[in-house]
């Protein structure tokens, strides 16, 4: 009798624990991830990049009630093919990132959207604004120890404040602006 209530005990604690698992954490893989933008100026694509960010990811694509992500930008190592284009998205009118070193995004909720696409609702904040997104991306896992994601959002500039003074007007550069991220990611 007294084996039997063991073995019940130790199954209660199992099946407990099983309920309350969390997600795996899987790591980035820098030299593979990537992180870009296109905003639109007269007419015309403008294109840049974040060379350096950081995620922390706890993801499991059958307990997507559990999953999160915090991806954390750090918008000093903005990259762009012109130097006068880097060097004014720096500035106070526009990234300012003497104060708003980082910029940040952090997963609300998940939803299964279709075969391997998701989507992520959750917050962006930039310039110290927080404005609720959603991520629309793919998944796909080259084997069970890695993951890729690819995906995209299109955000309001001006709903974090970026582009003020003569900038703020959206005649000569659109308000909308196009986020593309691609993530690789082994699980730990």
């Amino acid at each position: 009798m007294r084996l039997k209530n063991t073995v019940s005990a130790l199954f209660m604690v199992l099946m407990a624990t099983q309920l309350y698992a969390t997600p795996p954490q899987w790591e980035m893989i820098p030299k593979e991830s990537q992180l870009s933008f296109t905003a639109t100026q007269n007419g015309s694509p403008v294109n840049g990049e974040f060379k350096d960010f950081t995620a922390h990811l706890q993801v499991d694509v059958n307990d997507l009630k559990s999953s999160s992500i915090d991806i954390v930008i750090d918008m000093n190592s903005l990259y762009a093919s012109y130097a006068e284009v880097k060097t004014t998205l720096l500035t106070p009118d526009w990234f300012n990132v003497k104060i708003f070193p980082k910029a940040e995004f952090k997963s609300t909720d998940f939803t299964k959207t279709g075969e391997n696409a998701y989507q992520a609702k959750g917050t962006l904040t930039i310039r110290d604004k927080s404005v609720p997104v959603i991520l629309n991306f793919t998944s796909s896992f080259p084997n069970e120890n890695k993951g890729i994601v690819e995906g995209s959002t299109i955000i309001k500039r001006s709903a974090f404040g970026v582009g003020q003074g003569e900038w703020s007007s959206t005649d000569e550069i659109k308000d909308d602006v196009t986020v593309n991220f691609k993530v690789s990611a082994t699980k730990k």
